[in-house]
């Protein structure tokens, strides 16, 4: 996405109108991660009646507005959406790229240590997607690597990448670029963000 299409987090906007305190507020224009979709922003919301029940939606586009996601205000947090986030845990998160690599243990098969890989990803916190780059970055000259590893390396990298993006208002190749120039490895060997 480009930078000047995402806004900023904002504590000064007015918040949609919610039921509860305890349930995330988010105001239209606000920039949002999802842990599967990426940084999107909301859009809107809605008044749904099903089975009797009402349900407050919130309106997101994702993907340059081409998905588009209705969720129960009662469901954000289970959903993993969250605002974007600060430069503090960017911050951190582009440390943990520095640091030491973690090794696969012995005895764990690569489905095992994928399906870890893949949790950390989907969990939505750029400290655990830098894990994974980080974990996955050392072998990224091995031209032997697996087709599952090299995906679960390129999904975390297009991940951190929008984040720092949309956060530091830079384009998604520079973001890629400050990322791999933390990685153990050399930049000319990662790929580059589609």
């Amino acid at each position: 996405m480009e930078p000047a299409a995402m806004p900023k987090t904002d504590d000064a906007r007015a918040p949609l109108a919610q039921p509860g305190a305890a349930q995330a507020s988010f105001a239209v224009g606000d920039a949002v991660m999802h842990p599967a979709h990426g940084v999107g922003r909301v859009t809107g919301e809605s008044t749904f009646v099903v089975s009797g029940e009402r349900l407050d939606l919130v309106h997101f586009a994702f993907g340059e507005g081409k998905l588009l996601v209705r969720v129960p205000r009662a469901k954000l947090a289970s959903n993993g959406i969250r605002r974007l986030a600060g430069g503090a845990l960017i911050a951190e998160a582009l440390d943990v790229l520095g640091s030491t690599p973690r090794g696969a243990a012995r005895g764990v098969t690569w489905a095992r240590r994928a399906q870890e890989l893949q949790a950390k990803l989907n969990s939505g916190d750029p400290r655990k997607v830098a894990e994974v780059l980080r974990d996955l970055g050392r072998n990224v000259h091995n031209p032997e690597r697996s087709f599952s590893e090299r995906q679960i390396f390129e999904a975390a990298l297009e991940r951190l990448s929008v984040e720092i993006a949309a956060v530091e208002n830079i384009t998604r190749e520079a973001a890629t670029q400050k990322i791999t120039e933390r990685l153990p490895v050399s930049s000319s060997s990662v790929p580059a963000a589609a």
